[in-house]
């Protein structure tokens, strides 16, 4: 093992290989957290940005004494050394006491992109006792941040999987595990998540049904949505005519006035393509390619 600091995690390990069981209900999952509960699998980067990655837990029965986290990724995606972090989470609450993460983001070392996270509650004297606590409601364990390249491929999802017998950065092959009565026990469910880009894509407002035109088919297209169950349109943003942060009938009667010469044009991005700043305070990101704007952010 290249770095002594995952002893702890080697001892989980140890006792992985001598008593394995698997758990009734403990879960592990990934993704985006909305404060430190699970929101989404999905977590979304703009080129060249950064963006944060949380795992979690659910056990609705058993208090969790630990944790070993074992997770592969794809390049280009590359984990940021010494950015994971349990602030905020319940573990940082009750008082981990060890805490470390390697990352692996090495693609000709043969076994490509990985990640090792080991977490002991309870692991300096005096021994409190403390763990984590029984939840039905999945808890973020903790996060770190992914960095996607200027150069990343666009209009793509990349998977973060839990994956076993991986090693790291070192020489000790690890799986996910947690440790429940000092027992490592092999969780009953995963959720896997994926980070994907762009966050937000080049859009033109009031190109509703998203074919680079803006005419009298894009409030017809709304206005379906709205009333008749209609589909729903590619880039909420686009469809935002009036950009007011809301997509409702207003849009379409902004857009009717506007393509009838009657009104004035869409703010921007109008006529060309453009983007918003972001994040979007109005929660309306556009992440689909147009055809009038299949480039990358």
């Amino acid at each position: 093992m290249k770095s002594y600091l995952l002893i702890p995690t080697l001892l989980v390990a140890l006792v992985t290989a001598m008593t394995s069981s698997a758990a009734d209900d403990t879960v592990l999952l990934g993704g985006k957290a909305e404060g430190t509960a699970y929101l989404d699998p999905t977590v979304r980067v703009q080129p060249g940005g950064v963006v944060a990655y949380s795992f979690f837990y659910s056990d609705p029965s058993s208090n969790l004494q630990g944790f070993t986290i074992t997770a592969c990724f794809e390049g280009p995606l590359v984990a940021v050394p010494g950015s994971f972090s349990i602030e905020g989470t319940v573990l940082e609450v009750v008082g981990a006491e060890y805490v470390n993460a390697q990352f692996d983001n090495d693609d000709l070392d043969g076994d490509g992109r990985e990640m090792v996270i080991g977490i002991l509650i309870d692991f300096l004297p005096p021994f409190a006792g403390q763990t984590a606590p029984p939840t039905f409601l999945p808890q973020e364990i903790g996060r770190f941040e992914f960095f996607a390249p200027e150069d990343v491929e666009c209009f793509q999802c990349y998977p973060v999987e839990f994956c076993d017998n991986i090693n790291g950065n070192g020489n000790v092959t690890l799986s996910n595990r947690v440790v429940i009565e000092n027992e490592s026990i092999i969780p009953v469910d995963f959720h896997d998540g994926q980070v994907c880009v762009p966050a937000s894509a080049l859009f033109i407002r009031g190109d509703v049904n998203n074919d680079g035109i803006v005419d009298i088919g894009d409030p017809i297209f709304l206005l379906n949505y709205l009333f008749v169950n209609g589909p729903v349109p590619p880039c909420p943003d686009a469809a935002d005519g009036d950009n007011d942060g809301l997509v409702n009938i207003t849009d379409a009667v902004y857009m009717v006035f506007y393509v009838f010469g009657i009104g004035v044009a869409p703010p921007y991005p109008f006529p060309d393509c453009g983007l918003e700043s972001f994040p979007d305070l109005d929660d309306l990101d556009c992440i689909v390619a147009s055809p009038a704007c299949p480039v990358c952010p």
